[in-house]
């Protein structure tokens, strides 16, 4: 009880012993059954001090903190894998301030005890984690702790439960009724893009006409939900559109550009995707703090950081997951400027929850991208790339066919509804 009371009360996040080597990489992760629990042990190149905790929210899951600079350097796994019993699959997660493994689990189940031990004979420094089945209450109440909470009744629940494990309650994915994409077509109003080069409209105005009919073609699946930020010609701050899409409960934000390139002039060409780098997720960390986000009466701030820095990690997973896909079915539509996924530091993809991409269409300096882009046969082929790399994307979830039928309420810029 007292190894358990002192996992608890940890409050902090520790950094590596003094003295240990640069990386602290992880070198094994396995999983052991036993009768009355499972065991996890983490092996790194050096010693190290770690935090672990469980959270509840959004499904059950333990998280084992590791001292900054960490690295996974596990032979065959790139960055994961599954586990047993207790643990389904786990995930290094390397966007976080600090690194982080993070494992699923089958059901509510409470640490037993958390120690390090030295190396076996050719092996790594071990961090073992023993987890025991309890019952939901006791998992609520032991899982994000804060020291303001009542621990005379929390080490009773889980001293009664760890005598008497219940069997684990296996929790379903979250359900996928609506399917909510947010169209952003770029620019408006008084500002115009890039201007028309060779005829057509400027980049205002081929963003808008793309995102009409990118709109029409979700909506005609009868599978999603799309919304525009902007449905006319008017003006919306760069940090306005990221707001209606968290507003909305979106599942995506695609952003909808035109290039140009003075320097290369002509010789610029074709489609690129651009996702979050770096420093757009540290912005992300920053609105997340200042906007208050996970912030819960009773959650303690270590529990809070970590649901923040797993929000945005999956963020930025399904973000690159739906620029990749919709990069491939652009390059079978037409050329691409890039093959692989631009990193930006841009005020539409830094909302801490929603995967956004931003989608340069073509570039209006390239005569060959202006004509396409002012097509609208051409723009409807393309656009039904991007429907296709949507139906990819939300395959898990059965492109949303039992949808709800919402219908947008919130009144954008000019007192129009969201379309």
């Amino acid at each position: 009880m007292l190894r358990l009371l002192t996992i608890i009360l940890t409050a902090s996040f520790f950094a590596a012993l003094g003295g240990a080597a640069r990386g602290d990489d992880v070198t094994a992760v396995r999983f052991g059954e036993h009768p009355d629990m499972t065991r996890i042990v983490v092996e790194t190149s050096a010693p190290v001090r770690t935090h672990v905790m469980t959270l509840a929210e959004p499904t059950e899951r333990l998280v084992l903190e590791l001292p900054r600079g960490a690295r996974f350097d596990v032979p065959g796994l790139e960055a994961g894998g599954r586990g047993r019993a207790a643990i389904g699959a786990f995930v290094f997660d390397e966007h976080s301030e600090a690194p982080r493994i993070i494992f699923d689990l089958t059901g509510p189940y409470a640490v037993r005890s958390h120690t390090t031990l030295e190396p076996l004979p050719n092996g790594g420094y071990r961090t073992v984690v023993d987890v025991a089945s309890v019952s939901r209450a006791a998992f609520l109440q032991a899982s994000g702790f804060s020291d303001t909470d009542d621990m005379a009744d929390l080490l009773s629940a889980i001293s009664s439960d760890l005598s008497s494990p219940a069997p684990p309650q296996h929790t379903l994915p979250p359900s996928c009724s609506v399917v909510r994409v947010v169209i952003d077509p770029g620019h408006g109003g008084r500002d115009p893009g890039a201007p028309a080069r060779f005829g057509g409209g400027h980049e205002k105005d081929v963003n808008l006409a793309a995102g009409l009919i990118l709109h029409d073609l979700l909506e005609a699946t009868g599978r999603y939900d799309a919304v525009m930020t902007r449905d006319t010609d008017v003006f919306i701050d760069l940090n306005e559109r990221p707001r209606i899409a968290r507003d909305l409960e979106a599942d995506l934000f695609i952003s909808l550009h035109a290039n140009a390139s003075p320097d290369s002039g002509r010789s610029a060409g074709g489609a690129s995707v651009m996702s979050m780098n770096g420093r757009a997720l540290d912005r992300a960390r920053r609105q997340a703090e200042t906007d208050g986000d996970w912030v819960e009466r009773g959650r303690s701030p270590i529990a809070t950081e970590i649901l923040r820095d797993m929000t945005i990690t999956q963020k930025v997973e399904e973000s690159d997951r739906f620029a990749e896909m919709l990069l491939t079915e652009v390059g079978r539509t037409r050329s691409l400027w890039r093959n692989e996924i631009d990193r930006a530091n841009l005020a539409v993809l830094i909302d801490s929850q929603i995967p956004a991409v931003l989608f340069e269409m073509g570039f209006l300096t390239n005569p060959d991208d202006a004509r396409m882009l002012n097509d609208e046969r051409q723009l409807s082929r393309l656009m039904n790339a991007v429907v296709a790399a949507v139906d990819e994307h939300f395959i898990h979830c059965g492109g949303g066919d039992e949808r709800t039928g919402y219908i947008a309420s919130a009144a954008g810029p000019g007192g129009r509804s969201a379309r």
